[in-house]
């Protein structure tokens, strides 16, 4: 919280206008100006290659036709081998990302038209646009695809890369015509261990199994590594976790140090959580409000990893303590403000904002709530309540930023920050679930313009 942190210059403002400070900041505009324009530039450029590559292969197919009219499946797939090879040794890159580039651009050019062009403009990096072709890969063709980038275009032109990944994986959830249920089910019958040869004597093991059993695998690991890490301990805690993982399997010290427990939070849907019972449950095409079907079918969701099946949230909402159970729907008398009685932010509270924003609200940040600092917009010392309109997330270091820089930030009371940096710049964040309900809404008026639609008829456009 605000004050609290007790280290570091605190930001003079009128530092901010001595003539040498405003020249830096001139050449810093300048500098961050033609930044954006080469970002820009690059994302054109990236666009054309998409085109590019797209046109090559439906030439490529054109010459499959002509060339093996008898064997036209066998013959495609040679030709485009043949064209992978062709590529890969024009320009020195393996066949392998030749192919990948190629189902990219194909899926760009006849099914997200949109990415591509935001692309084109510069609104969207590479990063983004592939991230969106495959999320909408693992949809079916048609409707879910367009509805799934109309939701989710807007959130890449404001989001990191990273982030963007977050927002779009629950979105994608919601447009998914199969149950997630039976979708894990099928998923988890191909859980592995696997070995990743390495450099100087070292390797990468790597272990797929359900998303419960991997977070809860990694809070214990930390749990045991931060409970060794003494003020004499020379090892990091990236060093620790590794050897406590070590020891656990190979029997060693660490798998003598008992139990630790951990603390994942689970949100469940009420009516998810009263439908435990199977007989009443909804058949397995039932789907979320996002995509039509039952309330009660919603998907969980593990903090810091996204969606999981009705079936294992409700599961793990009886597992208390190792998990914490959240309802999403509000109960009566939940605390919004202690206004000025304290400075401290309630235990109540504090889980409802962890929740509301999940992640640490300075632009581009995705450190998890969880290892944040529950800050004061408005200062304290400066008047600022303890209220939900007053409070948001800061990770350590972007909490410090706020103290020590002229970077500033206001919120509205709807909980949206806006931040503006030394250089005048404006950026906003959202509390996480705005972005998902929003996301929604795009999704269901681009699905109903496209059943109001009729079909189009001739051939294809490609």
């Amino acid at each position: 919280m605000s004050g609290e942190l007790g280290r570091g210059p605190r930001f003079e403002a009128p530092r901010a206008f001595h003539p040498g400070v405003v020249q830096v900041r001139r050449g810093q505009e300048r500098l961050l100006r033609r930044l954006e324009e080469l970002h820009r530039e690059a994302a054109a450029l990236e666009a054309e290659r998409m085109r590019v590559l797209a046109e090559y292969a439906t030439l490529t197919d054109r010459g499959a036709v002509l060339l093996h009219p008898d064997r036209p499946v066998e013959g495609r797939a040679m030709e485009r081998r043949s064209m992978a090879a062709e590529i890969a040794t024009a320009l020195r890159v393996s066949e392998r990302s030749v192919h990948a580039d190629v189902d990219d651009a194909e899926t760009l050019v006849r099914e997200l038209p949109a990415t591509l062009e935001a692309l084109s403009a510069g609104a969207v990096s590479r990063q983004h646009a592939r991230k969106i072709v495959a999320q909408a890969c693992s949809l079916p063709e048609g409707a879910a695809r367009t509805a799934f980038e109309a939701a989710v275009l807007p959130l890449a032109e404001t989001l990191t890369p990273a982030r963007f990944h977050t927002t779009a994986t629950r979105l994608r959830e919601r447009l998914h015509p199969e149950s997630i249920t039976t979708r894990t089910r099928q998923a988890f019958g191909e859980r592995s261990v696997w070995l990743e040869p390495g450099w100087d004597g070292m390797a990468s093991l790597h272990l797929t199994t359900s998303a419960e059993n991997a977070y809860a695998i990694e809070q214990r690991l930390d749990a045991h590594a931060r409970a060794l890490n003494t003020v004499d301990e020379p090892r990091t805690i990236g060093q620790l976790r590794v050897d406590v993982a070590v020891d656990m399997l190979l029997g060693g010290p660490a798998a003598t140090l008992g139990t630790v427990p951990v603390a994942l939070l689970v949100t469940v849907p009420a009516l998810t959580l009263a439908d435990s019972d199977p007989a009443v449950a909804a058949p397995d095409g039932a789907r979320s409000a996002g995509a039509g079907g039952g309330v009660e079918q919603e998907p969980g969701t593990l903090s810091g990893y996204g969606p999981i099946c009705p079936d294992t949230a409700r599961r793990l909402a009886g597992l208390a303590p190792t998990f914490t159970r959240i309802l999403t729907r509000p109960d009566t008398g939940e605390i919004v403000s202690v206004g000025r009685d304290s400075y401290r932010v309630p235990a109540a509270m504090r889980r409802r904002l962890r929740l509301e924003d999940e992640i640490c609200r300075f632009p581009g940040c995705g450190r998890p709530a969880s290892a944040c600092d529950a800050d004061h917009t408005l200062d304290w010392q400066y008047d600022g309540e303890t209220a939900t309109t007053n409070l948001s997330h800061l990770c350590r270091s972007h909490h410090r930023l706020k103290q020590a820089t002229g970077w500033d930030v206001t919120q509205e009371d709807d909980r949206t920050l806006t931040w503006t940096s030394p250089l005048g710049r404006t950026s906003t964040t959202h509390p996480a679930a705005r972005a998902l309900l929003d996301g929604t809404r795009r999704a269901q008026e681009t699905l109903a313009r496209i059943r109001d639609t009729p079909p189009p008829t001739g051939p294809p456009p490609y």
